[in-house]
Parts: structure tokens; C-alpha cells; sequence
């Protein structure tokens, strides 16, 4: 088990598509209408002025060095980086480029070269002639996928390619578990049960909470859930606390059988005197030995201050929004 692991979160960003033809770029929005934080440009000078306007935000930026590594070694705990609720611009950051090839300012691979300081995926769409450009462009690692638009599987493969973006743009913002804290999470079959959750309950972001060890979840209207995965150390360790703090033998029983699981959010484990436990039936993990997770809905998440959500984000950007208009009419 690795000591050190990168822990799951994912929350809603922004493509920004490049196109001279303002008809392919409507026909986008309908394709992929995202979270509304997409941003499309039919000019390539304006759209290199706004992703310039983010390079300073992503770079490259490693969290176990300077400032942020300082830091854990002052706190100590299980884990190092910066909260990612607590930073309100994370919505807005770019995790994909998708720019067509053949524009009168510059080719998208041009366009591409001119953005090279904006830590994203670049992704390039062509014409069937201009494929050849793609391919050399491709392995000389300028672009990172290229789809041509005459190809009849172009909506799925962009489709795929954009989700995998967003997935690995996000997966670089969360916390680092030390310790082999919270190791579960980070294993690509419990990463994938948590993936089908969020399809399945229409999840648009989540994140690994090192206090309680869990994965906190929210829906675009801002409705909380909590994920949890348990593996046999994690299933004893929570176990004796029951023992050691005098909890009900049943209780133990009943997880020691793999019956229930408990959620003693804002928790990690079991305290003395709780009044109120949620209990749920824990899933197997396809492919992993007694390992089992669980999503239980919260009435409310506890939320520290100053973390956001993407719902209360949205929120102050509409009220943002009303109040410049009702500026611009009494303007007028």
C-alpha cells in the first residue's frame, strides 16, 4: 500500500472552444452543454486573451513543494495541499482547449503553441486535410487528441475525450493522503464505483474530506451526500473504536458481520453519547477483497467558512449577473 496517494475530487470547469463558423459553435453548445462554464470564441486573438488571463492559475504547480509542503510540516495530519472548497475560481479554470485547425488568425495548432503556458488538455479538430498536420502535431507532443469533423463517431470521441479532461484537470486539485490514509479511495476499482454514483445520481462534484476520511458529494442544486469506502484495515480500525469508546456490542456485531455501515458524519468514527447514527448496507467492491462502499444522503453537510459549492457559486455569479444589468438600465 502506497504511503502517499492522491485523493478523488471533481468538480464542474470550463472547455473553451475556438471556431471561425459561429453555426459549428452553436451546434457545440448543443452537443455539449456542460455545467454553463463553457466559453466559445469565433475570433482566436479574443480567445488567447482570456486563456492568457489564466496562465498565471494553472501552471504547473507541484503540492508537495514549497509553500503547501511548509505547511503540512507545520500542522502535521493526514494530508498536504490546499483545500480546493475553499478556492471560488476553481469553476472557472480551463481544463480543455477544443480549437478548430483552419481559421483566418492562425491555425489551431498555432493557437495552441501560443497557449503551451495554460496547464490543460489541447484538443484539436480538423478537416480531413488537414489530418496529416494533426498527426505531426500530435507526435511532436503540441496537441493531446485530435478528431476530425467529418468523422461520423466525431460527437462520442470528443465527447470521451473532454469528460477524460475535466477528470484529469480536477484529479490534480485534491488533497494528498499521507500515511496510506484514505488509500481505498485512490484504487482505480473504488475510484469507479464512485464515477458510476455521480452518472447515476447526477452528481457534478465531489470531494475526499480528510477529517472524516470520506468523500463529500453535491448535485447541482447543491443537495449533499457522503461516500465511504471501507477496506478490512479500515473495517477493524472502525470496529475497535466501538469497542474502546464503549459502544453498543450490537453495533460492532453488526459491522464486524458487514451488515451495516455506519456514517458518523461530520465524524470519522464512532463517539461516545451519539445520539443519532445513519446506517447503510455497504456494497462489495467488484474485484477487491472485503473492501465495500456506501452513499447515504446528508441533511446537512457542516460546512466549514469560506467553502463553497458549485450551486452557491452559481448563485452569486446569476446575483452578479442581475446587478451589472440593473446597473446598465438605470445607465440608460
Amino acid at each position: 500500500m502506497s504511503s502517499i496517494v492522491r485523493q478523488p475530487v471533481y468538480h464542474p470547469v470550463s472547455v473553451v472552444f475556438v471556431d471561425d463558423s459561429p453555426d459549428f459553435l452553436h451546434a457545440l453548445r448543443g452537443l455539449f452543454p456542460g455545467a454553463g462554464t463553457d466559453r466559445y470564441f469565433t475570433g482566436a486573438g479574443e480567445a488567447l486573451a482570456f486563456v492568457g488571463s489564466h496562465e498565471a492559475r494553472q501552471s504547473a504547480r507541484n503540492p508537495a513543494a514549497g509553500a503547501a509542503w511548509s505547511e503540512f510540516e507545520k500542522r502535521g495530519g493526514n494530508a498536504l495541499g490546499e483545500d480546493v472548497m475553499a478556492d471560488a475560481a476553481r469553476f472557472s479554470d480551463i481544463a480543455a482547449l477544443v480549437v478548430d485547425y483552419e481559421m483566418p488568425e492562425m491555425t489551431g495548432i498555432e493557437f495552441l503553441a501560443a497557449a503551451k503556458d495554460v496547464a490543460c488538455t489541447r484538443i484539436l479538430l480538423t478537416a480531413t486535410a488537414d489530418e496529416s498536420h494533426a498527426v505531426e502535431a500530435f507526435n511532436a507532443g503540441l496537441i493531446d487528441f485530435y478528431v476530425k469533423k467529418s468523422d461520423p463517431a466525431m460527437t462520442r470521441k470528443l465527447r470521451g475525450a473532454i469528460d477524460d479532461a475535466k477528470r484529469r484537470f480536477c484529479a490534480r486539485r485534491g488533497h494528498i493522503g499521507v500515511h496510506g490514509v484514505g488509500a481505498v479511495y485512490a484504487n482505480r476499482r473504488t475510484a469507479e464505483v464512485l464515477h458510476a454514483l455521480a452518472l447515476r445520481e447526477r452528481i457534478v462534484e465531489y470531494y475526499w474530506r480528510p477529517e472524516q476520511n470520506a468523500v463529500l458529494t453535491f448535485d447541482a442544486e447543491g443537495n449533499a451526500g457522503v461516500f465511504l469506502a471501507w477496506d478490512s484495515h479500515d473495517w477493524a480500525a472502525q470496529c475497535d473504536v466501538v469497542t474502546d469508546e464503549g459502544g453498543p456490542a450490537a453495533l460492532r456485531e453488526e459491522m464486524a458481520a458487514r451488515r451495516i455501515m455506519p456514517v458518523y458524519w461530520p465524524h470519522e468514527a464512532y463517539r461516545p453519547g451519539m445520539s443519532r447514527v445513519a446506517f447503510a448496507t455497504p456494497q462489495p467492491v467488484p474485484g477487491l477483497d472485503d473492501t465495500h462502499t456506501s452513499w447515504t444522503r446528508l441533511d446537512e453537510p457542516g460546512l466549514a467558512p469560506g467553502l463553497i459549492t458549485f450551486a452557491a457559486w452559481r448563485r452569486a455569479e446569476r446575483g452578479s449577473a442581475r446587478d451589472v444589468s440593473r446597473s446598465a438600465s438605470s445607465v440608460e
